[in-house]
Protein backbone atom coordinates (compact mmCIF):
# COMPACT_ATOMS: atom_id res chain seq x y z
CA UNK A 1 0.00 0.00 0.00
CA UNK A 2 2.41 2.46 -1.50
CA UNK A 3 -0.23 4.86 -1.76
CA UNK A 4 -0.94 4.91 2.27
CA UNK A 5 2.18 5.74 3.02
CA UNK A 6 2.52 8.88 0.94
CA UNK A 7 -0.08 10.54 2.52
CA UNK A 8 1.16 9.53 6.09
CA UNK A 9 2.13 13.15 6.49
CA UNK A 10 -1.52 14.17 7.79
CA UNK A 11 -0.59 11.86 11.13
CA UNK A 12 1.30 13.53 13.55
CA UNK A 13 5.12 13.89 12.75
CA UNK A 14 6.62 12.15 16.01
CA UNK A 15 4.21 9.30 16.02
CA UNK A 16 4.29 8.59 12.37
CA UNK A 17 4.71 5.16 11.51
CA UNK A 18 7.16 3.79 9.06
CA UNK A 19 5.78 3.02 5.52
CA UNK A 20 6.24 -1.20 6.61
CA UNK A 21 4.19 -0.40 9.86
CA UNK A 22 1.63 1.52 7.80
CA UNK A 23 1.43 -1.69 5.25
CA UNK A 24 0.47 -4.13 8.44
CA UNK A 25 -2.31 -1.72 10.14
CA UNK A 26 -3.73 -1.65 6.24
CA UNK A 27 -3.34 -5.15 6.33
CA UNK A 28 -5.21 -5.85 9.45
CA UNK A 29 -7.84 -2.95 8.14
CA UNK A 30 -8.54 -4.89 5.02
CA UNK A 31 -8.78 -8.15 6.95
CA UNK A 32 -11.72 -6.11 9.15
CA UNK A 33 -13.47 -4.76 6.56
CA UNK A 34 -13.40 -7.71 4.36
CA UNK A 35 -14.22 -10.52 6.43
CA UNK A 36 -16.62 -8.59 8.66
CA UNK A 37 -14.47 -10.01 11.79
CA UNK A 38 -14.36 -7.64 15.13
CA UNK A 39 -11.58 -6.13 16.25
CA UNK A 40 -10.98 -8.19 18.57
CA UNK A 41 -10.56 -11.06 16.24
CA UNK A 42 -7.99 -10.41 14.65
CA UNK A 43 -6.08 -13.02 14.06
CA UNK A 44 -2.49 -13.94 15.32
CA UNK A 45 -0.11 -12.62 12.94
CA UNK A 46 -1.65 -8.94 13.11
CA UNK A 47 -0.60 -6.11 15.21
CA UNK A 48 -2.70 -6.25 18.28
CA UNK A 49 -6.32 -5.38 17.50
CA UNK A 50 -5.69 -2.09 19.86
CA UNK A 51 -3.16 -0.69 17.89
CA UNK A 52 -4.82 -1.23 14.69
CA UNK A 53 -7.50 0.70 15.47
CA UNK A 54 -5.99 3.37 17.43
CA UNK A 55 -4.00 4.16 13.84
CA UNK A 56 -6.71 3.15 11.69
CA UNK A 57 -9.31 6.36 13.90
CA UNK A 58 -6.46 8.50 13.95
CA UNK A 59 -6.15 8.14 10.16
CA UNK A 60 -10.04 9.22 9.86
CA UNK A 61 -9.92 11.83 12.16
CA UNK A 62 -6.92 13.42 10.46
CA UNK A 63 -9.13 12.95 6.84
CA UNK A 64 -6.39 10.59 5.51
CA UNK A 65 -8.99 8.00 3.79
CA UNK A 66 -11.15 11.25 1.76
CA UNK A 67 -7.77 12.54 0.57
CA UNK A 68 -6.81 9.00 -0.63
CA UNK A 69 -9.71 8.22 -1.89
CA UNK A 70 -10.37 11.18 -4.35
CA UNK A 71 -6.12 10.98 -5.25
CA UNK A 72 -6.87 7.36 -6.37
CA UNK A 73 -10.45 8.30 -8.00
CA UNK A 74 -8.09 10.81 -10.17
CA UNK A 75 -5.34 8.45 -11.66
CA UNK A 76 -8.29 5.77 -11.82
CA UNK A 77 -9.93 8.71 -14.45
CA UNK A 78 -6.41 8.62 -16.49
CA UNK A 79 -6.16 5.16 -16.80
CA UNK A 80 -9.62 5.18 -18.54
CA UNK A 81 -8.73 7.80 -20.95
CA UNK A 82 -10.84 10.42 -19.00
CA UNK A 83 -9.80 13.83 -17.68
CA UNK A 84 -8.93 13.61 -14.11
CA UNK A 85 -11.63 16.43 -13.21
CA UNK A 86 -14.79 14.95 -13.86
CA UNK A 87 -17.83 16.76 -14.98
CA UNK A 88 -21.14 14.52 -14.52
CA UNK A 89 -21.89 12.99 -11.35
CA UNK A 90 -24.63 10.27 -10.22
CA UNK A 91 -26.42 10.54 -6.77
CA UNK A 92 -28.26 7.65 -4.80
CA UNK A 93 -28.62 6.27 -1.41
CA UNK A 94 -28.60 3.04 -0.07
CA UNK A 95 -30.23 1.95 3.54
CA UNK A 96 -28.27 -0.86 5.29
CA UNK A 97 -29.40 -2.28 8.56
CA UNK A 98 -27.60 -1.86 12.00
CA UNK A 99 -26.27 -4.56 14.00
CA UNK A 100 -26.85 -3.70 18.02
CA UNK A 101 -24.32 -0.71 18.29
CA UNK A 102 -24.67 2.77 20.46
CA UNK A 103 -24.87 5.57 17.74
CA UNK A 104 -27.23 7.71 15.51
CA UNK A 105 -29.60 5.45 13.53
CA UNK A 106 -33.87 5.50 12.84
CA UNK A 107 -36.09 3.89 10.30
CA UNK A 108 -36.50 3.78 7.07
CA UNK A 109 -40.04 2.97 5.90
CA UNK A 110 -39.85 3.06 2.26
CA UNK A 111 -37.07 0.28 3.17
CA UNK A 112 -38.45 -1.16 6.34
CA UNK A 113 -34.92 -0.98 7.49
CA UNK A 114 -33.94 0.25 10.93
CA UNK A 115 -30.30 1.32 10.27
CA UNK A 116 -28.35 3.97 8.10
CA UNK A 117 -28.62 5.59 4.59
CA UNK A 118 -25.17 5.59 2.81
CA UNK A 119 -25.21 8.74 0.43
CA UNK A 120 -23.46 8.19 -2.72
CA UNK A 121 -21.61 10.38 -5.41
CA UNK A 122 -19.79 8.81 -8.50
CA UNK A 123 -18.48 9.93 -11.46
CA UNK A 124 -19.60 8.44 -14.72
CA UNK A 125 -17.30 5.07 -14.24
CA UNK A 126 -18.52 4.72 -11.40
CA UNK A 127 -15.41 5.31 -9.18
CA UNK A 128 -16.38 7.01 -6.11
CA UNK A 129 -16.08 10.77 -5.27
CA UNK A 130 -17.71 11.45 -2.49
CA UNK A 131 -19.83 9.68 0.46
CA UNK A 132 -21.16 9.69 3.61
CA UNK A 133 -23.63 8.10 6.23
CA UNK A 134 -26.68 9.04 7.82
CA UNK A 135 -29.83 7.90 10.09
CA UNK A 136 -31.81 5.67 7.64
CA UNK A 137 -34.83 8.04 8.63
CA UNK A 138 -33.63 11.23 6.71
CA UNK A 139 -35.71 11.46 3.59
CA UNK A 140 -33.62 10.82 0.21
CA UNK A 141 -33.79 14.65 -0.42
CA UNK A 142 -32.68 16.01 2.53
CA UNK A 143 -29.12 13.49 2.55
CA UNK A 144 -27.87 15.78 -0.14
CA UNK A 145 -26.81 18.47 2.48
CA UNK A 146 -24.59 15.56 3.98
CA UNK A 147 -22.60 15.81 1.08
CA UNK A 148 -21.21 19.13 1.57
CA UNK A 149 -17.98 18.60 2.61
CA UNK A 150 -17.02 16.45 -0.31
CA UNK A 151 -18.71 18.69 -3.18
CA UNK A 152 -16.01 21.40 -3.29
CA UNK A 153 -13.12 18.98 -3.80
CA UNK A 154 -14.46 19.17 -7.50
CA UNK A 155 -15.73 22.08 -8.69
CA UNK A 156 -15.64 21.01 -12.00
CA UNK A 157 -19.01 18.79 -12.03
CA UNK A 158 -21.66 21.11 -13.96
CA UNK A 159 -24.33 18.05 -14.28
CA UNK A 160 -25.92 15.59 -11.58
CA UNK A 161 -28.23 12.84 -12.14
CA UNK A 162 -30.96 11.71 -9.40
CA UNK A 163 -33.91 9.24 -9.20
CA UNK A 164 -37.63 10.21 -8.98
CA UNK A 165 -37.25 10.50 -5.63
CA UNK A 166 -34.74 13.56 -5.72
CA UNK A 167 -37.41 15.69 -7.62
CA UNK A 168 -38.17 18.28 -3.97
CA UNK A 169 -37.52 21.93 -4.70
CA UNK A 170 -34.56 21.86 -2.32
CA UNK A 171 -32.76 19.45 -4.71
CA UNK A 172 -32.96 21.59 -7.06
CA UNK A 173 -31.67 24.45 -4.87
CA UNK A 174 -28.38 22.60 -3.95
CA UNK A 175 -27.26 21.75 -7.23
CA UNK A 176 -27.36 25.39 -7.67
CA UNK A 177 -26.15 26.13 -4.79
CA UNK A 178 -22.64 23.97 -5.92
CA UNK A 179 -23.41 25.29 -9.40
CA UNK A 180 -24.86 21.76 -10.99
CA UNK A 181 -27.44 21.26 -12.94
CA UNK A 182 -30.42 18.61 -11.90
CA UNK A 183 -31.61 15.84 -14.12
CA UNK A 184 -33.81 13.74 -13.07
CA UNK A 185 -34.12 10.11 -14.48
CA UNK A 186 -37.44 8.65 -14.54
CA UNK A 187 -38.85 5.17 -14.93
CA UNK A 188 -41.26 4.75 -17.97
CA UNK A 189 -45.38 4.72 -16.70
CA UNK A 190 -45.75 1.82 -18.29
CA UNK A 191 -42.55 -0.15 -17.50
CA UNK A 192 -43.04 -3.59 -16.69
CA UNK A 193 -40.08 -5.93 -14.88
CA UNK A 194 -36.52 -4.74 -14.66
CA UNK A 195 -35.52 -2.10 -17.18
CA UNK A 196 -32.04 -0.75 -17.13
CA UNK A 197 -32.32 3.21 -16.69
CA UNK A 198 -29.54 5.62 -18.61
CA UNK A 199 -26.91 5.91 -16.31
CA UNK A 200 -28.64 4.95 -12.92
CA UNK A 201 -27.21 1.35 -13.45
CA UNK A 202 -23.44 2.76 -12.59
CA UNK A 203 -24.25 3.56 -9.21
CA UNK A 204 -26.09 0.81 -8.58
CA UNK A 205 -23.31 -1.25 -9.89
CA UNK A 206 -21.10 0.71 -7.11
CA UNK A 207 -23.16 -0.43 -4.73
CA UNK A 208 -22.80 -3.64 -5.78
CA UNK A 209 -19.05 -3.66 -5.42
CA UNK A 210 -19.45 -2.19 -1.50
CA UNK A 211 -21.59 -5.65 -0.89
CA UNK A 212 -18.48 -8.05 -1.75
CA UNK A 213 -17.09 -6.85 1.70
CA UNK A 214 -18.60 -8.61 4.39
CA UNK A 215 -17.75 -5.62 7.31
CA UNK A 216 -20.07 -3.23 5.42
CA UNK A 217 -22.78 -5.92 5.42
CA UNK A 218 -24.30 -3.91 8.29
CA UNK A 219 -23.15 -0.86 9.94
CA UNK A 220 -20.81 -1.76 12.56
CA UNK A 221 -19.77 1.76 13.65
CA UNK A 222 -21.24 3.37 16.43
CA UNK A 223 -20.01 6.83 15.29
CA UNK A 224 -21.39 8.15 12.19
CA UNK A 225 -17.30 9.73 11.37
CA UNK A 226 -15.95 5.93 11.71
CA UNK A 227 -18.91 4.65 9.81
CA UNK A 228 -17.82 7.17 7.14
CA UNK A 229 -14.70 6.36 7.82
CA UNK A 230 -14.72 2.80 7.10
CA UNK A 231 -16.79 3.60 3.96
CA UNK A 232 -13.97 5.49 2.57
CA UNK A 233 -11.09 3.05 3.44
CA UNK A 234 -12.70 0.11 1.54
CA UNK A 235 -13.36 2.61 -1.53
CA UNK A 236 -9.57 3.24 -1.55
CA UNK A 237 -8.85 -0.36 -1.18
CA UNK A 238 -11.08 -0.76 -4.20
CA UNK A 239 -9.39 1.77 -6.19
CA UNK A 240 -5.81 0.29 -5.22
CA UNK A 241 -6.62 -2.96 -6.25
CA UNK A 242 -8.17 -1.86 -9.61
CA UNK A 243 -4.90 0.25 -10.28
CA UNK A 244 -2.45 -2.42 -9.42
CA UNK A 245 -4.35 -5.32 -10.88
CA UNK A 246 -5.90 -4.07 -14.36
CA UNK A 247 -8.16 -6.28 -16.08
Amino acid sequence: MDEVARFLELADPPARPNARSARRVMAAVAWHLRTGGGWRALPDGFLPWRTVYGWFRRWVDKGLFAVLMRTLARRQRRCCGRRPTPRLAIIDTQSVKCIGVRGPRGYDAAKRVVGRKRVLMVDAEGHILAMTIVPANVQDCDTLSALDEGKPYWPSLRLGLFDSVFRAKRCEEWCNLHGMRRRVVEKDPDQKGFVVLERRWIVERTFGWLSHWGGLLRERAGRLDVATGRLICVACLMAANTLNNPA
